[in-house]
C-alpha cells in the first residue's frame, strides 16, 4: 500500500483546505478520512451505513462528501467518517474519480485513462 498527501475541503467552501497523510488502498472501497478534520472543514454526514472489514467484522459509519485534490486533480469524492482507531485510506472509488491507479511496481499513484463503461 502506497502513503500519499491529500489535500481536502469543504465542497461548499473551498477556501479552507487540510492536507494530510493517507494509504492509497486499492482493495477498499470507499475513502476513510479522521471525523475530527472533516468536522473542522464543517462537512456534515449525510447517511449512515454498515460496512463490513476484510476480516469479517461489521462496523457502523457516517458518510459525507469532501472536496478531495491529489496532484492539481480535484474532484467530490464520498467519504467514510473515520474513528480515531481507523487508518486513513483513500480507496478505489476516488481513485477511479481523480483518474490515478496505483502502480504495482513501483508503489506509486500514476495518472489513468478515465473509462466510461
Amino acid at each position: 500500500m502506497t502513503e500519499i498527501t491529500v489535500e481536502t475541503a469543504n465542497p461548499q467552501d473551498r477556501a479552507h483546505w487540510r492536507s494530510l497523510k493517507v494509504i492509497a488502498d486499492t482493495g477498499a472501497i470507499f475513502s476513510v478520512l479522521p471525523r475530527a478534520i472533516l468536522e473542522e472543514l464543517s462537512i456534515a454526514p449525510y447517511a449512515e451505513e454498515t460496512f463490513y472489514l476484510a476480516d469479517g467484522r461489521e462496523i457502523h459509519r457516517q458518510l459525507g462528501d469532501i472536496f478531495l485534490r491529489i496532484d492539481g486533480k480535484e474532484r467530490t469524492v464520498p467519504t467514510i467518517f473515520g474513528e480515531p482507531t481507523d487508518t486513513p485510506l483513500l480507496g478505489v472509488t476516488a481513485l477511479e474519480i481523480l483518474g490515478f491507479t496505483v502502480d504495482p511496481r513501483s508503489q506509486k499513484l500514476e495518472p489513468t485513462k478515465m473509462l466510461l463503461l
